[in-house]
């Protein structure tokens, strides 16, 4: 007698632990912020939320470094605790490599790297400082769109995203910072040469 309730006491933990397995849930979806023990992802997929704060379960083991904007595959626990966003807790967590994931990145090259490819392609070079500045001294030819106003105009000014741009300003945190923005903006081709004070060719006024 013993030794059968030992066996149906094996048999119902089996069960149920195959039960608990096949109830977790499984949705992909894009990251729009990550913590040191979170990460909040929104997804289209139909499972009763449209975004989830997925906490990391103890065991979890992430094979990359989670960043906004990634693609990911979420396996949680199928106990969703109401909130808005939901709060879950994942058990694993993949990256979905595909062209979501190919991160564009904009490069740094030096004033001469910039000269070569000026004087040897088609280029934009592009000043973000103000119009003052501009007018005491530019790089010929330098197209005009101050950083403060690119995420308003610069579908106006630059209307092809894969055109090879070179940036510049004054110092080099300006170009740096519109860089960024044109590459989050979808321009493919981006260059930050750092600032004209370090030009040491001809300018124009």
């Amino acid at each position: 007698m013993r030794r059968c309730f030992l066996v149906i006491s094996i048999i119902i933990l089996l069960v149920t632990s195959c039960t608990q397995k096949n109830n977790n849930i499984t949705f992909v979806g894009i990251i729009e912020n990550v913590t040191e023990n979170d990460i909040m992802v929104k997804t289209n997929d139909d499972v009763g939320f449209d975004k989830a704060s997925v906490r990391y379960d103890k065991n979890l083991e992430i094979k990359f470094v989670p960043e906004v904007g990634q693609k990911v595959k979420v396996e949680i626990y199928p106990e969703i605790r109401e909130s808005y966003p939901v709060q879950v807790t994942g058990i694993n967590i993949e990256l979905v490599n595909d062209e979501m994931n190919n991160k564009t990145e904009y490069k740094k090259i030096s004033s001469e790297e910039a000269k070569e490819i000026i004087d040897s392609e088609d280029t934009v070079v592009l000043d973000v400082r103000t119009q003052d500045e501009y007018d005491s001294g530019h790089i010929e030819q330098a197209v005009l769109l101050p950083v403060t106003e690119i995420e308003k105009r610069a579908f106006d000014v630059l209307t092809n995203k894969d055109e090879k741009i070179l940036v510049y300003c004054r110092s080099g945190n300006r170009s740096a910072t519109a860089s960024k923005l044109l590459i989050e903006m979808g321009y493919t081709n981006v260059y930050d040469f750092g600032g004209i004070i370090d030009w040491p060719y001809e300018i124009v006024k």
